[in-house]
């Protein structure tokens, strides 16, 4: 019964919590000294003066929720075919379609496209890509293995010098022909709707490119919603991704306090100018996820924010944003229906 998985799932994520917490043993407190976020400042972001205070934590907890859903698609239990999961119930009257790369030479492509016909005046369809196993996101950072690429697609629609990391843009290829074909699809059906993209972790990186490459084929983006997301590319591609979206089509890339995964790849100099952040950063410097949001600079790499911690190996902190449990969302996911 729905109680019992419940009991289960809740069980299994406060142990996997615990046992995750042990990396951060000795470090309660990774922040340099005098390094706190000033919460007074005024926040200011490439998009436009106006556009920085439009962090809105209500869509922010919306699109978290879709992320979870994502992590079910593809699964044997509850999962978004049917859309039965968990987290799904939040959202009723949903209609989506899972993608679940499953090729010969398979990637961490997972998610779906949905349409939401109570999200907004004329509904919204939603892209949300899930991100690697939440229990097995040490291994996930332990085998990164980053090497940037020149995406001759993106160098040939104007990104002069745009450097990216080439397993995030290949695990994005191999499933953009489901993602483009179901976005149009829902887009025929409801072509006033709005477009959210949103992602979680690996996912995050993948929401990126789903975003570029459905305004290069003319989609109008609504806004991009992503959570604990690494780098993409180099600054080249963090600054032409913005200017591409418009001043007007936000993209807020959250960060919780001690996460390690937005510090990654973690090199943001070199020859090639690295890899660097698409801004704008939502940071939550505090333990509970969803309290104290600090809407960063719209630099990418505001040295205020989470780029101010002195370490960054709080697994946990990857796994918990804006008050959505990932581990034991997950578990619910793969527990028989």
């Amino acid at each position: 019964c729905d109680l019992r998985r419940s009991w289960v799932a809740t069980t299994i994520a406060v142990v996997l919590t615990l046992s995750l917490a042990r990396v951060s043993f000795g470090v309660a407190d990774g922040r340099r000294e005098n390094a706190e976020p000033n919460l007074g400042k005024s926040p200011r972001s490439v998009f436009s003066d106006s556009m920085s205070s439009a962090y809105n934590e209500t869509r922010s907890k919306r699109m978290v929720a879709m992320c979870g859903a994502a992590y079910c698609a593809g699964t044997l239990g509850h999962g978004v075919g049917n859309w039965d999961c968990d987290v799904c119930k939040q959202f009723p009257d949903v209609n989506a379609s899972e993608f679940d790369d499953k090729g010969v030479l398979a990637t961490n492509g997972k998610g779906f496209v949905a349409f939401d016909p109570h999200d907004g005046k004329y509904g919204s369809i939603v892209v949300s890509f899930s991100g690697t196993d939440p229990l097995q996101i040490q291994n996930w950072i332990d085998d990164l293995d980053y090497f940037a690429m020149t995406p001759t697609d993106y160098v040939a629609a104007g990104c002069s010098g745009c450097k990216v990391d080439r397993g995030f843009y290949y695990t994005y290829q191999a499933v953009q022909k489901h993602v483009r074909e179901s976005v149009a699809n829902y887009k025929k059906s409801h072509p006033k709707a709005a477009l959210w993209i949103t992602g979680h972790s690996l996912g995050g990186a993948l929401a990126v490119h789903a975003a570029v490459d459905l305004r290069l084929i003319g989609n109008d983006i609504t806004g991009v919603y992503t959570f604990g997301q690494p780098r993409v590319g180099n600054k080249a591609f963090a600054q032409w991704f913005s200017e591409g979206l418009g001043s007007s089509r936000p993209h807020y890339r959250v960060t919780h306090r001690f996460d390690p995964v937005p510090h990654l790849p973690m090199d943001n100099k070199g020859p090639i100018g690295g890899f660097f952040h698409v801004p704008t950063e939502v940071y939550y410097p505090k333990q509970h996820s969803d309290e104290g949001a600090v809407v960063c600079d719209g630099s990418g790499e505001d040295p205020s924010c989470s780029d101010s911690n002195f370490a960054d190996i709080l697994i946990t902190d990857h796994l918990f944003y804006v008050g959505f449990h990932f581990a034991k969302n997950y578990i619910g996911c793969k527990l028989p229906a």
